[in-house]
């Protein structure tokens, strides 16, 4: 070994160290008698080691809290609640994807704590999308009851969702949520065997509501994407409904009014269109348009095309952006489902169409089997 030149060729002593004085001696003593008694007589509770959990048993648990959700408290679901002192597991099972055709799809089967995307994101990862699935979950059981006020710890929830390539991550194909405070369980099965998929009850009645087409925004869309007060990020909430459908389906006005405005704010809004309707007391706002049809201080009819759906401003995916506010105050917003503005209609599958509906429902149970 190479020493440093400063030590190369001298000798090195190495000096004996001296006894600890007795002031140290006693100190180290009475140390170690208080941890004695301490040990032995001090505690009165019982220490419980930590138990090994076998590989296979520990995927199925994962740390959760067990203080409940008040249901009083109006809390996005989105938003993840932070844990309490207290901790348990949260217990799930999980399939591994399974394939039909190119297709991978998934089920879980989990009980719910603390909040539906603190629960979900203890199952799946940040990288997994663990936000995107439950915001998806969030949004279907909306149309069941007011999610924010309504779930309880252990409500027990099984979901098939596929995965998808883009922004959107999932499609829910099943859910089924046994809920305490409603003591019965909502299902919701996705079927697209009608000119319009969506999601439907072991009936066959349609979950989601529908304007009438009269008053429609859109008379075609693919599904709905967003509700009125959905939690995003850095916002209280969103202001309006989407409608998800391809770029250039054709917008209408609800109602007859006045066109107040166009193409305001377009890097954040798109091309968009406002028309002020003074007889219903209301505003309605289209954003992310990609063709504008009319001009400011145009009357419009009811029903009349304004213009066409788009992916333009600040959006992620073709969809119609659909507001209603109210006509003196623009932070009061309605849900076009919940407001007396618009008529609602559900569909009902066709006795034709049953058979193969119920197929749909067999083979959603049969992957839930699987997790």
């Amino acid at each position: 070994m190479d020493f440093p030149n400063s030590l190369q060729g001298q000798h090195v002593e190495i000096k004996k160290k001296s006894l600890p004085n007795f002031g140290f001696l006693l100190l180290f003593a009475v140390s170690v008698g208080l941890n004695f008694y301490l040990l032995f007589f001090g505690g009165n509770a019982p220490v419980e080691m930590a138990k090994a959990i076998p590989q296979e048993e520990s995927a199925n648990l994962v740390e959760s809290q067990v203080e409940g959700l008040d249901p009083e408290k109006n809390i996005p679901f989105e938003k993840i609640i932070p844990p309490s002192p207290k901790v348990q597991k949260i217990s799930f099972s999980k399939s591994d994807d399974i394939k039909i055709g190119d297709i991978a799809v998934q089920s879980l089967d989990f009980k719910v704590r603390n909040s539906l995307n603190y629960t979900v994101c203890k199952i799946l990862s940040r990288k997994e999308g663990c936000a995107a699935l439950s915001a998806h979950l969030g949004r279907l059981m909306s149309w069941f009851f007011d999610v924010n006020k309504y779930i309880r710890n252990d409500d027990a929830m099984k979901v098939v969702f596929q995965k998808m390539d883009g922004p959107e991550q999932f499609k829910i194909l099943k859910l089924s949520y046994k809920s305490q405070a409603f003591g019965k369980t909502f299902v919701a099965n996705f079927f697209d065997g009608l000119d319009q998929a969506g999601y439907f009850d072991l009936e066959g009645n349609e979950i989601a509501k529908r304007i009438v087409e009269s008053q429609s925004p859109m008379r075609t869309y693919t599904e709905i994407t967003s509700l009125p007060g959905d939690f995003r990020k850095g916002v209280a909430g969103h202001s309006g409904t989407d409608f998800k459908a391809p770029v250039g389906t054709s917008v209408y006005s609800g109602f007859k009014g006045k066109v107040t405005r166009t193409n305001w704010n377009v890097r954040a809004n798109g091309y968009c269109v406002e028309i002020d309707h003074p007889k219903k007391g209301i505003k309605t706002l289209y954003l992310h348009l990609s063709r504008v049809l009319v001009k400011p201080g145009q009357t419009v009819k009811a029903g009349q095309e304004i213009a066409e759906s788009g992916n333009t401003g600040r959006t992620f995916a073709p969809h119609l952006h659909y507001e209603i506010q109210h006509r003196k105050n623009r932070d009061r917003i309605y849900n076009p489902f919940d407001s007396k503005h618009h008529k609602h209609y559900t569909r009902k599958i066709p006795v034709n169409r049953l058979e193969q509906y119920k197929q749909t429902m067999n083979q959603y149970d049969s992957l839930l089997k699987q997790s």
